[in-house]
């Protein structure tokens, strides 16, 4: 699954600029280019939620395989020269939705497939190496896309996925489904009987259970992490520098594996990390608010690698979230967290980009962000650590 999900993201990578590329030849309209490219991203927000179930449903190494073969499928047609570039768009939304109960159960097996002692460093790995992943991919792909042809790139994207269904056929052991029973909710009378149905509500054990409460709660405060990103070009104009607005895009996700790598080197001990990710993910916003004071370029990349540093407390938050939630509800539960995720993400940029446009001032923009962001940091880490107590307490009973 490792080894899948690295060269997977590498390839969707891959593909991301070559479509780019692609839509960019045909219509010479930077406007549907950037359409296109929302496109890998907004699909999640529905299908999050709505196929995510499927993880649970169903046993999960064949719902793996299935979705990464209609993934294949998919971009090899996208990848048929003169494809009309309406249906190419169709294909796109229809891959990216098809991810989501691809991801919940990769996400959901991860416990099952890892020792338990191994599940936190497995976890690290994961995350560390897609965004490695990420990152080399679309660094290498202007390059790539240039000398291959978009076509050929987004064959190559496909024969990833093809690598993908197959290894996961026959690497991953086969487990029964954990819920077999989960489904959206049916009405009495209309051929669903009597028959009996999960416990609980998925928003509702995470809304009632304090662990994983507050650390959903701590996630998503990525959406104000992310505001600089989401300013990056103005923010790079108004230091004088335009060209830096790569540089600080590119530090979130740098800056994420480094202190991510950082962390669970020196912090071996699992219930001592478990004490940092309050700490952190204050942390994580605070040096924002240094913006208030209009920093030059080289304290712009200070503050923003601090916070970035600080932001390895996803991983060991994504590991607690992991242990708490019951097998029957990790498919389920990976999807509403996904996408609240994502949405909480790109409404953090967008937010930050129309206040930013009422107050006159990027750098003003960015220091709000963080103070608000830190203080409600600060009540986050206090309720995870309040549940963190209450769970090693339990523990050590």
């Amino acid at each position: 699954m490792w080894i899948a999900s690295t060269v997977s993201t590498a390839g969707d990578s891959l593909a991301t600029v070559a479509l780019s590329l692609l839509v960019y030849d045909r219509t010479k309209s930077p406007a549907w280019t950037a359409a296109v490219y929302a496109m890998t991203m907004l699909p999640t927000l529905v299908s999050g939620p709505m196929l995510a179930w499927l993880a649970d449903r169903f046993p999960r190494r064949a719902v793996m395989v299935i979705c990464a073969w209609l993934q294949a499928a998919l971009v090899a047609l996208m990848a048929i020269p003169q494809v009309p570039l309406a249906v190419m768009i169709v294909l796109l939304v229809l891959v990216q939705m098809i991810a989501s109960p691809f991801l919940a159960a990769q996400e959901a097996t991860l416990p099952s497939a890892l020792p338990k002692e191994r599940y936190n460093d497995g976890v690290a790995l994961f995350g560390s190496s897609v965004d490695v992943a990420q990152m080399v991919g679309l660094a290498g792909a202007g390059f790539i896309v240039a000398a291959m042809g978009p076509q050929a790139a987004l064959a190559v994207d496909a024969a990833t996925f093809v690598l993908v269904a197959i290894l996961i056929q026959f690497s991953v052991v086969h487990r029964p489904a954990a819920d077999p029973l989960a489904r959206a909710p049916r009405r009495k009378g209309i051929g669903v009987g009597d028959e009996p149905k999960p416990k609980r509500n998925t928003l509702n054990l995470i809304f009632s259970t304090p662990t994983l409460r507050s650390v959903l709660g701590l996630r998503l405060l990525a959406g104000f992490a992310m505001v600089p990103a989401g300013l990056a070009v103005p923010l790079a104009v108004e230091l004088g520098a335009p060209w830096s607005a790569g540089l600080i895009l590119a530090l979130e996700p740098a800056t994420n594996v480094v202190g991510v790598a950082l962390l669970y080197r020196f912090v071996r001990d699992d219930r001592a990390r478990d004490r940092l990710i309050g700490p952190l993910a204050i942390l994580s916003l605070v040096p924002l608010i240094g913006f208030a004071s209009d920093p030059n370029l080289v304290w712009t990349v200070a503050l923003l690698t601090i916070a970035g540093l600080a932001g390895a407390f996803h991983t060991p938050a994504r590991a607690a979230w992991g242990r708490t939630m019951p097998d029957a509800y990790r498919g389920r539960a990976h999807g509403i967290a996904r996408t609240a995720l994502r949405a909480s993400q790109g409404g953090g940029m967008a937010i930050g980009g129309t206040v930013a446009q009422a107050v006159g001032s990027i750098t003003l923009t960015i220091a709000g962000a963080g103070a608000v962001g830190a203080l409600l940091a600060i009540r986050a880490a206090s309720s995870w650590s309040r549940a963190n107590n209450e769970v090693s307490a339990d523990v050590t009973l």
